[in-house]
């Protein structure tokens, strides 16, 4: 049985099931919003390597390219990664891997995923309030 139960939040906006949540006397600190800004990608600069002031040879024919030289570039334009830490993130919700479209997709859509670390003994009771609030596609992983 798995114990992360998640959602799909709308905005953003989870006050009403904290508030319920908290009724049931369970506590809050195992909740987690991924947001959409999380899902942003990030500019990493030029994919080449800084120029680490390491000095290899007297510049006599044993320089060597990307140490010795100053910093390559692919054309001086930016690059695009994924960001590595929303994946992590949505990894730790023990989220399937032919799952994790449709979360990437609902981020990208500008909603929000919504997680709850329940114990054994209240994920029931967690899975019954998220259903009952405003959550879209409430799943246990």
């Amino acid at each position: 049985m798995g114990l992360v139960v998640t959602g799909i939040s709308q905005n953003g906006d989870i006050a009403a099931l904290e508030a319920a949540l908290k009724a049931a006397g369970l506590p809050l600190d195992p909740i987690q919003v991924i947001g959409p800004d999380d899902s942003t990608q990030g500019a990493a600069s030029s994919l080449g390597m800084a120029n680490t002031g390491l000095n290899i040879g007297g510049g006599q024919g044993t320089g060597v390219p990307g140490i010795t030289s100053a910093s390559p570039t692919l054309g001086g334009s930016t690059r695009y990664f994924r960001n590595e830490a929303l994946s992590d993130r949505l990894g730790d919700l023990e989220i399937p891997d032919d799952e994790m479209d449709n979360y990437v997709e609902a981020l990208q859509a500008g909603r929000s995923v919504v997680a709850y670390f329940a114990k054994a003994e209240s994920i029931d009771k967690v899975t019954e309030i998220f259903r009952a609030s405003t959550l879209a596609k409430v799943k246990t992983f």
